[in-house]
């Protein structure tokens, strides 16, 4: 037995020795072709442990090797294992596939984003060490916050001569942004955003958006981005940056870099965020209480003098109608009968707090879901996101769900692909509050009679004589803000798809051929709903009415008004470029880059309109115009269809030289082309330009190595940007209407809205930028100086004559 023991051990051993083999391989550069000494090499997920001289411990160790001086490596291994891990600090890591073969020679890939760091403008990566512009750049994991709806909202604050502006406290609300001012008294004033190179449209704030209302419904296509999905964002201010974007860049470009999976097992990320949006805090505006205000009105009231509105306050009214303001006057409150001394004392009690009432402490939540991960050849981000946000104001809210997926692939050694996919859904709701000025929560709550009480004892809606109504107060119409908001609806949908393809080719070394294609679908639903029975309604009605046969009537039918618009957006953009990039003698850097960009855009608009409005039935009521006039009001217009198209086409080109890592010279140029100025050959093509440069100083010799200087870099950049004023038009624009010339009969006529103007050209902005950069202590310490001049001109606008 003992002896069978002894042979079974032996032919295990035989066994185990057989399974054994070895390996053997070289790590070389991909770029140089040069070895790779230090490069790990491991059996992934295996591991020897063995037994440590205290009790209870065991060591563990991975089973690997490293490549000596000349990159080689040999490891022996157990035939069952497949795969063996390639990584080495600045290198993207490499898994080896074991077949048959015992000899393996391996390129391992530089990783840019580990050995040097790089700005994004959109078209190219410009390591920084080589930027001569004016360029700020914004990590998405510093300005991120819990509760902040949109990617615009986050850089409130965040960045030097970035000016954002929060148009409303509504949530989901858009927020206007100025980098270094205003280019344009017309045209366009608000940045181009860049999403992975796609230039998005459809982010300009309307001029008449008003800030004191909260149902002023709008959407940026940039809004509907998850912030969970941002890598980094990166701001480009002065002409140097931002010409090669030509049009609409005058107003500077704001370029987005969203995230992307990394090479790896998958990781699962969930954020789960609340966040509670606070009521506001009257009591710091220290407004009067019930008793205070009767107080006042009866201080007025007591005054002959006081003449100007003498009719308003429900003092003056309950003293006017039992006809004893004289005798209060005369005589005092204690003159007054018992029965007016109730009705005034009766107020005193009713302290209705319309901050309650209007406003509230809400909670709201974030959730994101993101699956990211990769192999050798591929890699992937795949994400799920949801918003809630209600508003602080009672009646308002703002959901948003977005799904994000992204690929990249290595086709082969020489060719990358790339696509990308983000779509959203959003919804923002309110109610009408844009009738009046005093109509808006905000002036409401301050202003309203705290002595009023909403509701009358038999549950009716008790209305604010001291609220001026249509006409500067010349006829009374009810409003109730609770009847307001129960009645009124106004609701924003959103959707939005943006695809991207890219696709890029290494022709040789150095050279690299790309191009991207990227596709942008928006659609907007809004609907607008006052009921029968609000001030909305009340007030469109009372404008309608007309004297006839001895009496007024109104041609406007009972009933609710209801407006719906539908707006369908599609751009495709298209740029292709070609790369080149060389070092000679190890001390002049070139690089250049020349492209062409073709682009369309086309919006549907539709918006209806529909008076007499039943919920019950859902069907409007024709009006019965009483006269040719009224019937060419647009305000009762029920029906408009609204397209637009423009094209364009561009051709562009960079060119960079760096001396000796210290000095360098970089230019731009870029030649659009657009049908918006198609009448004058001269005035339809416009050339943009820039150069710059720059001197890192702490590279001389004289200051390299400094212990407190760590980075000095001078900059300079002079060029012009360009913009348009998508208002206008080279041809005559007018609006078909009809009048009536002879009586009985009505005549089409075109009214000119705006004349031909074959000079018609492009807004053009020149910029000067001067720059510094420094880095004190190792780079704890950054301060970034710019000192810069811009001058518009050619700026369309209107000039009485």
């Amino acid at each position: 037995m003992k002896n069978l023991f002894y042979m079974l051990s032996f032919l295990l051993a035989l066994s185990g020795y057989a399974q054994e083999r070895t390996i053997k391989g070289k790590v070389l550069d991909a770029k140089d072709g040069l070895p790779i000494p230090g490069v790990t090499v491991i059996v992934e997920n295996t591991s020897i442990s063995n037994n440590t001289e205290q009790k209870g411990v065991i060591e563990s160790a991975s089973l690997g090797t490293v490549t000596d001086f000349d990159g080689a490596f040999e490891l022996k291994i157990n035939s069952n294992i497949k795969t063996l891990r390639v990584t080495y600090m600045g290198y993207l890591p490499y898994t080896i596939d074991i077949t048959d073969k015992n000899q393996y020679n391996i390129s391992l890939k530089p990783d840019v984003s580990e050995l040097r760091e790089v700005v994004v403008t959109g078209y190219q990566k410009i390591e920084k060490r080589k930027l001569t512009s004016a360029v700020a750049k914004v990590e998405m994991a510093d300005i991120k916050q819990a509760g902040v709806a949109s990617l615009d909202q986050m850089l409130i604050g965040q960045v030097a001569g970035v000016a954002v502006t929060q148009q409303t406290g509504a949530p989901g609300t858009i927020s206007k942004i100025r980098i270094r001012g205003t280019a344009s008294l017309n045209g366009a004033q608000d940045p181009l955003w860049v999403l992975d190179g796609l230039p998005l449209e459809g982010n300009d704030v309307p001029q008449n958006y008003d800030k004191d209302n909260i149902d002023v419904l709008s959407n940026f296509s940039i809004a509907g981005l998850n912030p969970e999905d941002i890598k980094d964002i990166t701001i480009l201010k002065d002409a140097a940056a931002t010409a090669i974007y030509g049009a609409r860049a005058a107003n500077g470009v704001i370029v987005v870099t969203t995230k992307k999976g990394k090479k790896g097992s998958m990781k699962v990320d969930l954020n789960v965020n609340t966040f509670v949006t606070q009521k506001p805090d009257f009591s710091k505006l220290n407004l009067l209480n019930s008793s205070q205000k009767v107080d006042f009105e009866l201080s007025l009231a007591s005054r002959e003098d006081l003449t100007y509105r003498d009719g308003n306050g429900e003092i003056s009214r309950i003293l006017k109608q039992a006809n004893e303001l004289g005798a209060y006057r005369s005589g005092g409150f204690s003159s007054l009968s018992s029965a007016t001394q109730n009705s005034i004392n009766a107020l005193r009690n009713i302290n209705t707090n319309w901050g309650d009432l209007l406003y509230r402490s809400a909670i709201n939540k974030q959730y994101t879901l993101s699956l990211s991960g990769g192999g050798e050849k591929s890699d992937y981000y795949f994400s799920l996101g949801a918003y809630n946000e209600e508003g602080a104001t009672i009646g308002t809210g703002f959901d948003r769900y977005n799904l994000t997926l992204k690929n990249n692939f290595d086709v082969t050694d020489k060719l990358h692909v790339g696509v990308g996919i983000f779509g959203t859904q959003s919804k923002k709701s309110s109610y009408i509050s844009d009738t009046d000025t005093f109509t808006n929560p905000g002036n409401y709550s301050r202003n309203a009679n705290p002595y009023l009480a909403p509701l009358n004892a038999d549950g009716s809606y008790n209305y604010d004589k001291d609220m001026t109504g249509y006409g500067n107060g010349s006829v009374y119409i009810p409003f109730n803000y609770l009847e307001e908001r129960e009645n009124t609806n106004y609701e924003l949908t959103t959707r939005s798809i943006k695809a991207l393809l890219d696709v890029d080719y290494n022709i040789t070394k150095g050279l690299k051929a790309s191009t991207q294609i990227g596709l942008q679908f928006d659609n907007n639903a809004s609907e607008k709903y006052a009921g029968k029975d609000t001030y909305f309604t009340r007030k469109e009605r009372e404008k309608t009415s007309v004297f006839a046969n001895g009496a007024y009537s109104y041609f406007l039918p009972v009933g609710g008004i209801i407006q719906n618009s539908n707006t369908d957006f599609f751009q495709y953009n298209w740029k292709t470029m070609l790369n080149y990039s060389t070092t000679l003698a190890g001390k002049h850097e070139l690089e250049f880059m020349v492209g062409n960009e073709l682009r369309k855009n086309k919006s549907t608009a539709i918006n209806t309109k529909g008076f007499g409005f039943d919920p019950k039935t859902l069907t409007t009521t024709q009006i019965i115009f009483p006269t040719q006039a009224y019937a060419s009001n647009l305000n009762y217009r029920t029906y408009l269809k609204s397209e637009n198209e423009n094209a364009f086409a561009s051709l562009f080109a960079t060119a960079s030289y760096t001396y000796d890592r210290k000095y360098t010279f970089f230019g731009s140029v870029r030649y659009d082309g657009s049908d918006l100025f198609g009448v004058d050959p001269k005035y339809k093509y416009l050339p943009l330009w820039a150069v710059s440069g720059s001197w890192a100083v702490s590279e001389e010799d004289f200051l390299k190595g400094n212990e407190i200087v760590s980075n000095l870099r001078l900059r300079a950049s002079y060029g012009l940007q360009g913009n348009i004023d998508k208002n206008t038009s080279p041809y005559v624009v007018g609006t078909n209407q009809t009048t009536t010339i002879l009586p009985g009969q009505s005549e089409p006529i075109i009214t000119v809205t705006s004349p031909p103007n074959d000079k018609l050209r492009w807004e053009k902005t020149a910029n000067t930028n001067f720059g510094m950069d420094l880095g004190l202590f190792n780079n704890r310490i950054n301060i970034v100086t710019d000192v810069y001049g811009r001058k518009s001109t050619d700026l369309i606008g209107l000039q009485s004559l």
